[in-house]
Order: C-alpha cells, then sequence, then structure tokens
C-alpha cells in the first residue's frame, strides 16, 4: 500500500513537473551580468569607516575657549598697568 502512495505522489510529482516546464522557458542570463557578480561576490568588499566629526568640534569649541581665556587675561594685565 506504501509503495502505491509513493508510485501516485511521483506521478502526480511529474506531472506537475511537465506543467510547468511547458508554462516556464528557462532564461539565459547575460553573460557580463554573471561576470560582474562572480567578481562582486569573490571580492572582499572595501569598508570605509567615516571619522566622527566630534574630534573636530570638540578641538574647534577647545580653541574658542582658549582664545576666550587668553583674551580675558590679556584684558586683565593690561587694566593693571
Amino acid at each position: 500500500m506504501e509503495s502505491r502512495m509513493n508510485e501516485m505522489n511521483n506521478k502526480n510529482m511529474f506531472g506537475l513537473e511537465e506543467k510547468l516546464s511547458s508554462m516556464l522557458k528557462p532564461v539565459m542570463p547575460d553573460p557580463v551580468f554573471l561576470n560582474n557578480l562572480k567578481t562582486k561576490l569573490a571580492k572582499t568588499p572595501t569598508i570605509l569607516i567615516e571619522k566622527s566629526k566630534r574630534r573636530v568640534g570638540l578641538m574647534v569649541v577647545g580653541a574658542g575657549l582658549f582664545a576666550g581665556a587668553l583674551t580675558v587675561w590679556i584684558i586683565g594685565r593690561l587694566n593693571k598697568k
């Protein structure tokens, strides 16, 4: 009985395969596309890590604070004379 069920399933599967093959035609991919895809998959991608703009911002703020402190110090020295 089990072999009979397997046989029926095989017939159904083969019928489905025949229907699909008659409805769907194979597609030939573009060789240029395949070569590009092969190259992209085979190469190790270049990873660029962006530098944080935070460091530049901190340097600008630090330079501003230094310039402000220097200005206050120079003005204080000039007022004492």
